[in-house]
């Protein structure tokens, strides 16, 4: 029981609140980026802003509950009941955003295309098929490592072309092309402008 006190005491409750703080803002701010349907590629992998935000909100529920255990019995005074308010309902929009964004992930495939374009742009494909429909997004990564969506497309069939390896891109200096092949099944539109100037 002393040991456990010890180790409470030891806690500096200050900064684990401070840090409960920065990781809540962030996952409001990348939960926000979620609903701009960005994405976050990082060399060969795509993270969705989703999957961030639930990070960081995971994040930030265990360094509360941290904190509040080691504040038990100090004199340190609890948040103020319109700080707990807004805390909580950040959370539960952040939260409320993240399993929106899983449920609409469910079966989609991501992948980065080869080739980059000379200046290191990087295309890729978000692919999802249900039933006898399909859809996918095409998206430029341009900006650091911020994907941006350039295109939309549907197909028939449930038809993902990109998992087949049916397309060809073509870089024109930074401006590139993606061209769907459908074959039997189609595809609408074939062509996709990856804008990276």
């Amino acid at each position: 029981m002393g040991t456990g006190g010890k180790v409470q005491s030891s806690l500096n409750i200050p900064v684990l609140r401070r840090l409960e703080t920065a990781c809540l803002a962030l996952a409001a701010m990348t939960a926000v980026a979620q609903l701009g349907a960005l994405l976050l590629v990082i060399g060969g992998t795509v993270l969705t802003f989703w999957a961030v935000s639930g990070m960081l909100l995971v994040a930030s529920v265990t360094l509360r509950m941290v904190s509040s255990r080691a504040a038990r019995g100090t004199d340190v005074p609890p948040f103020a009941a319109h700080v707990r308010l807004l805390r909580s309902i950040v959370a539960s929009a952040v939260c409320l955003i993240c399993l929106g964004g899983a449920f609409s992930d469910l079966g989609a495939s991501y992948r980065v295309l080869d080739p980059p374009a000379a200046n290191g742009c990087r295309a890729v494909a978000r692919e999802f098929s249900f039933l006898f429909a399909g859809r996918g997004d095409a998206y430029a990564v341009r900006f650091g490592w911020i994907g941006l969506r350039a295109s939309s497309w549907t197909t028939d069939d449930g038809y993902e072309p990109v998992a087949r390896g049916s397309y060809t891109l073509d870089w024109d200096g930074n401006d590139g092309v993606l061209n769907l092949i459908g074959g039997i099944d189609p595809v609408w539109p074939a062509a996709h402008a990856i804008p990276c100037s």
